[in-house]
């Protein structure tokens, strides 16, 4: 609340009440994001229910519109991974142990050796990467590039004449992480009716 809002020489808690009366709606900063790298790419997604900021490394051209189709990825399939060097050993260990488990209740496989189908489950993990791993996946824009999305940064950083690298991002989803209040409709009912006797 104290740093320098953008273009002013006030802070971000002596702009804000400016933008209130401005938007007429009340504001207040529950979380938010700061990157040392200094090409950031933010993107709301339609209607405000995804927000992403995009962190890039990038040499040599303006990698606006390649963030923004990074953070449009990010907000359309939520991967659990920037990239499959990030998946921890337990989460890929449980992965394959989930494979190995299909293939013995699988009536084709169950009389495989176990070897074999450890094999089998090891070959099938490319596909839990291209499902949870950002880099990995398949790029949605397919209008735009046929391939992952580590292609497709490549591809457009090619195209643009300079290098990009995709270094981090922050997925906000609208409401996450506030707690929802239960409500017992039916004791509140209840302890209205006590109320008036």
């Amino acid at each position: 609340m104290n740093c320098k809002y953008p273009g002013s020489e006030l802070t971000v808690a002596e702009t804000m009440p400016e933008k209130v009366m401005s938007i007429g709606e009340n504001l207040q900063i529950r979380r938010f994001a700061r990157f040392a790298n200094p090409t950031n790419v933010a993107y709301v997604h339609a209607g405000g229910t995804h927000g992403v900021l995009v962190n890039l490394e990038v040499e040599g051209c303006d990698a606006t519109e390649i963030g923004k189709n990074v953070a449009m990825q990010i907000a359309a399939m939520n991967p659990k991974f920037w990239d499959k060097s990030l998946v921890p050993q337990e989460v890929i260990d449980h992965e394959l142990s989930v494979q190995v488990a299909l293939m013995d209740n699988d009536p084709k496989m169950a009389a495989k050796p176990q070897a074999i189908k450890e094999k089998i489950a090891a070959g099938k993990i490319n596909a839990f990467y291209k499902e949870n791993c950002l880099l990995q996946q398949e790029f949605v824009r397919s209008d735009l590039f046929s391939g992952d999305v580590a292609g497709y940064i490549a591809d457009a950083a090619k195209k643009l004449g300079g290098k990009v690298k995709f270094v981090d991002a922050i997925h906000y989803v609208k409401g996450e992480g506030i707690e929802k209040k239960e409500e017992d409709f039916a004791a509140e009912v209840a302890a209205q009716m006590n109320m008036g006797k």
